[in-house]
């Protein structure tokens, strides 16, 4: 037991209520796990969803946050000592000690990376789920490439995939995941972020401004050899089985299609059955990861982060997530003074 940590927590204790900052437990290690001294934690917009939807079961009362960047400060995993700088996929949903809005989180092995001691911590919290997830679905449920490290601007030859909303965290990576492994990427935008996801290196952009002319546009670009919906609405999933007329849309937030798309099927994986294959966790551990966080590299354009401040800006950032917020993450420092 680590009684020398202090921790504290912004505590969810039920649905569609603020969330609240309090003491909370450091629960003891288990085999494969390290505890981290959380720098930064960034808001996703599920962490907003949970608050107030019954989107998905999570365990009451619960301390939300999914990503983290950090320091190790106790570990029972081999592979990391303690001192090490590192970044986290976390799952919140089943146990509140593996929440990212604390001041020290617990990850497990298999979702934790370690980085340069000297990288930009603030400016890669934003990426740790994108990737993970990203490079869960590409591998197991759509058994896309990965990019080869040799040669990251491959030809557009492998085919055409649809990532819907591009300037969201998960279609930032996307994109540019696929783009490095050689497909040509169909994706979509506000106009406002339209010229942020053209950088990114997406083939085509279209751009959201009458659900009409998306799905014209998307069908014109068809046909697709995976989808990858990245908003996860029920509108969106429409605009895009209107589009496809038929085939498997990948959500990262479940829900279903009207009765009318029969043809299309929508497929979703809960964060704790996500389990990358020894291949994919080698590629984005040891190597991907760390190559794209090292101080100076351009191989990876992180989406932008907003700090708001500790632990007292959690419900307030939470709101503004669920408000609407584009083409950047709300970040919070857990270990700032209040």
């Amino acid at each position: 037991m680590t009684e020398e940590f202090v921790n504290k927590a912004a505590w969810l204790r039920a649905r569609r209520e603020p969330v609240v900052v309090d003491d909370a437990p450091n629960a003891e290690l288990v085999q494969h796990e390290i505890r981290i001294k959380a720098a930064y934690t960034a808001i996703n917009p599920l962490d907003a969803k949970l608050q107030v939807f019954d989107v998905l079961p999570v365990k009451l009362p619960a301390i939300l946050g999914l990503e983290v960047t950090g320091t190790v400060v106790e570990t029972k995993c081999p592979n990391f000592s303690v001192g090490d700088t590192v970044l986290a996929s976390l799952d919140a949903l089943t146990d509140s000690k593996y929440g990212g809005f604390q001041k020290y989180a617990i990850a497990q092995m298999g979702h934790i990376a370690k980085i340069s001691d000297d990288t930009d911590l603030l400016k890669v919290v934003t990426s740790p789920v994108a990737l993970f997830t990203t490079v869960y679905y590409f591998t197991e449920e759509l058994h896309l490439d990965l990019p080869d490290l040799t040669d990251l601007e491959p030809e557009p030859t492998k085919g055409t995939l649809l990532i819907y909303s591009g300037s969201s965290a998960t279609g930032t990576a996307a994109i540019q995941l696929a783009v490095q492994a050689g497909y040509k990427v169909v994706t979509t935008s506000s106009p406002r972020n339209a010229d942020f996801v053209q950088a990114l290196g997406a083939h085509v952009v279209i751009e959201r401004t009458s659900d009409e002319y998306v799905v014209s546009a998307l069908k014109a670009q068809g046909p697709y050899i995976a989808v990858y919906d990245n908003f996860g609405t029920v509108d969106t999933g429409s605009i895009i089985a209107e589009a496809i007329g038929k085939g498997t849309i990948i959500t990262l937030v479940p829900y279903e299609l009207p009765s009318k798309f029969s043809d299309v099927a929508v497929k979703f994986q809960a964060t704790p059955n996500r389990h990358l294959s020894a291949a994919a966790k080698k590629f984005l551990i040891e190597d991907y990861l760390p190559l794209i966080t090292k101080p100076g590299s351009t191989v990876f354009t992180f989406q932008p982060g907003q700090l708001l401040g500790g632990l007292d800006q959690v419900q307030a950032g939470l709101n503004e997530q669920l408000k609407g917020v584009s083409a950047k993450k709300l970040i919070i420092a857990p270990n700032q003074e209040e």
